[in-house]
């Protein structure tokens, strides 16, 4: 049988809440390319990234970075918890992100580069 044989198959599914803005849905990541770029775009180096360790928030420029042929190794200057790593191994660059670490605008820089 399959689901159009189904005599029990509701043809028009409702969606409680749909017109709710706070309601989640389920998409593909197409849907968040744009907000990426927005969070992206402008200085990269006043990108204001939080440490899923000890909260500690800095622009991308002030956080310690080890760096050697193949990565950027990007670590909280407080606590040395590692934020990301930058690999840069053959021709694509591939960027491993751990737990817990935010990104942000800087306001400055979001009200030079404004979303949308």
């Amino acid at each position: 049988m399959t689901m159009s044989d189904d005599p029990t198959r509701v043809s028009h599914a409702t969606h409680p809440g749909r017109d709710d803005p706070h309601t989640a849905h389920v998409v593909d990541g197409n849907a968040v390319v744009g907000a990426l770029e927005d969070l992206l775009a402008g200085d990269l180096s006043m990108l204001i990234v939080e440490c899923g360790g000890c909260h500690t928030a800095a622009p991308l420029a002030e956080w310690q970075v080890e760096a050697d042929r193949d990565a950027f190794i990007v670590r909280c200057r407080s606590c040395t918890h590692t934020l990301w790593t930058l690999m840069r191994t053959g021709d694509v660059p591939s960027l491993l992100i751990a737990g817990g670490c935010g990104l942000r605008r800087a306001p400055d820089d979001a009200e030079r580069h404004p979303a949308g």
